[in-house]
């Protein structure tokens, strides 16, 4: 709906008297630079939350929840790595008209910043500019996957089906399969409302968890130790935009 609206009020906007139409951005900019500062002090004070969200459980499990939380780490990372290198990877070749060497070569800039800065919104100008040098029309670079950095999150539906099996166990909760239908339904539309930031999809799971039954306080112990998962999470979501890019590029001529 955020992107409708966006859509639509860009298109309007168009349409307005050009100092009207400044007046209206340098507001917007000036909101936008003020939403940035805000969440750049969130994320200062969130290990705070995050340690008072984590502590209630990790004293009731003891050294239990470490061999837990290693095998969850594992899991998760690698079970993106085999959707990166199963899915995407083969269909960015395949329906993307680009050899192996010519796609790994057209992700790798965005997938480096992505990697190191956990943040697919980071990582945007890096993909407008590999998919700009790629030749893709220009609606493609303009449009098409500043959308898609807003909205597709591949490696955070990955995740937080993960995660919420984890917690389900480290609680001690039974899932039934009508509750994991509805995780997975849950989960398909969260990842659409994913902020590109760090630690967005573990912050956008309050949904999912509501849908299993599991308290919301495990996302502290999510948050804890996701560092590792959100860089490989961030990685699977700039190559997803990417392999996007890659299908729309050979199909628009």
């Amino acid at each position: 709906m955020r992107i409708v609206f966006a859509v639509l009020f860009g298109l309007s906007l168009a349409r307005v008297g050009e100092e009207r139409r400044t007046a209206v951005l340098r507001v917007v900019e000036g909101m936008a630079e003020a939403m940035q500062r805000l969440v750049g002090a969130i994320l200062v004070l969130a290990p705070i939350g995050v340690f008072a969200l984590a502590v209630p459980l990790a004293v009731r499990l003891g050294y239990a929840i470490v061999g837990a939380v290693a095998a969850y780490l594992t899991l998760v990372v690698a079970l993106t790595v085999a959707a990166v290198a199963l899915m995407l990877y083969p269909l960015g070749i395949i329906a993307g008209g680009m050899s192996p060497r010519e796609f790994i070569s057209f992700c790798a800039p965005a997938q480096a910043v992505a990697f190191s800065s956990r943040s697919s919104l980071a990582a945007l100008p890096a993909m407008v500019e590999s998919v700009e040098r790629a030749g893709s029309p220009r609606v493609v670079s303009s449009f098409i996957v500043p959308i898609s950095a807003s909205m597709f999150r591949f490696g955070a539906a990955v995740a937080q089906t993960v995660g919420v099996l984890f917690l389900a166990r480290l609680y001690d909760v039974t899932l039934s399969v009508p509750q994991l239908a509805t995780v997975i339904v849950t989960v398909i539309f969260t990842t659409f409302a994913v902020p590109g930031i760090p630690g967005g999809s573990i912050l956008a799971m309050i949904p999912v968890l509501n849908a299993a039954g599991l308290p919301i306080e495990g996302i502290g112990i999510l948050l804890a130790v996701d560092t590792i998962p959100d860089m490989f999470r961030t990685t699977a979501n700039t190559t997803g935009m990417l392999t996007l890019a890659a299908v729309l590029r050979k199909h628009s001529y």
